[in-house]
């Protein structure tokens, strides 16, 4: 390839990366607009830029904003933790949904709320009464459900899909843990609420959980940018990635790990928000190709503009009930993923 050609490819690739990052930041105070409460797309402005604003006004468009912000980093965790489970795993199925750490997370999350260290149950609404506590009880099963996946993929030797099918087959058991707890376990109430949160909703993460979300998200983005060149290593399998100088073994371990540790700290707030992905690192190679360096950042924004979009369809349809965002995310996902097995099936 001429460096004439790569220079082209270049600033395509990277015309598309800004033009994500300029759609995303405009869709801030679009979104932010629309809602039952009547707030212009002027007044979302006002308060981005500082101008004073009334009490009201001020209280709901923050509710809004704080919504948006953690869709935004939650939707960038998982768009990029599904980019890096594709390329480790070499499977266009792959993703922590569908390898099951996103299921072992939520079980993690719902024992930590069950025996009352991560959050408390008032009414109908999730209290967060010791938030750093979700994310380190998601992270544990998740990671636990990742060497699991690891251990099917080397001992067993299983071909990609079947590393698929077997993993779901794990977070239905997952999912049998935790309807076993909450059948003995729980009350009426506690099971409604732990049913609602698994359906995936940005509204109950509140201030601090938005800090955490913050936080944490920093050193996974950097981790996601940093392994690039492993994992374009480990697309093109084991003996290049060995010749190359890097041990593929160590590389899938450490990607895997980092994959599981972005989706369990998405989940820990908002809950199971199905498909994301694995919708979006796949709209993202389509768009920039699969060299990683384009496609981890690319994969990121469309999770981030997916999750809001897909949330404020969930806020509006049915004003003034709110769907849980999941339920939009599962009917866009679940027909991609058909599509995908199809044409798996005839290749």
């Amino acid at each position: 390839m001429s460096k004439a050609s790569h220079k082209t490819i270049f600033s395509t690739r990277l015309s598309i990366i800004i033009f994500l990052s300029i759609a995303l930041l405009l869709l801030i105070p679009i979104t932010s607009s629309f809602g039952q409460y009547n707030i212009t797309f002027i007044d979302v402005l006002k308060l981005i830029l500082g101008y004073p604003l009334g009490g009201d006004e001020l209280i709901v468009i923050w509710l809004r904003l704080r919504r948006i912000l953690v869709g935004i980093i939650v939707g960038a965790l998982l768009g990029g933790a599904g980019a890096v489970a594709q390329a480790t795993f070499r499977n266009p199925l792959a993703s922590p949904f569908t390898l099951g750490i996103s299921q072992a997370a939520a079980l993690g999350i719902a024992v930590a709320l069950i025996i009352g260290y991560g959050g408390a149950i008032s009414q109908w609404f999730l209290v967060f009464a010791k938030p750093y506590v979700l994310p380190i009880a998601a992270f544990l099963l998740a990671f636990t459900q990742a060497i699991l996946v690891l251990l099917l993929a080397y001992r067993a030797g299983l071909s990609p899909y079947a590393l698929v099918l077997s993993s779901l087959a794990l977070s239905f058991v997952y999912q049998a843990i935790l309807a076993l707890l909450q059948y003995l376990v729980l009350n009426e109430l506690q099971i409604a609420t732990v049913v609602f949160w698994m359906f995936g909703d940005l509204g109950r993460a509140g201030n601090t959980e938005l800090f955490i979300l913050f936080l944490g998200s920093i050193p996974i983005t950097l981790a996601y940018m940093i392994m690039h060149l492993d994992l374009d290593l480990l697309t093109l399998g084991d003996e290049v990635a060995y010749s190359s100088g890097i041990n593929p073994k160590k590389s899938r371990f450490i990607t895997t790990v980092i994959a599981a540790l972005g989706s369990s700290l998405a989940t820990s707030f908002v809950g199971v928000l199905a498909f994301l992905c694995l919708v979006a690192p796949h709209v993202a190679r389509a768009l920039v190709g699969g060299s990683h360096r384009y496609l981890l950042p690319a994969s990121m924004l469309i999770g981030s503009i997916l999750l809001l979009l897909s949330d404020t369809v969930a806020r509006i349809v049915l004003t003034p009930r709110v769907l849980p965002v999941g339920i939009v995310l599962s009917f866009l996902g679940a027909p991609l993923l058909i599509i995908m097995l199809i044409r798996g099936a005839k290749q």
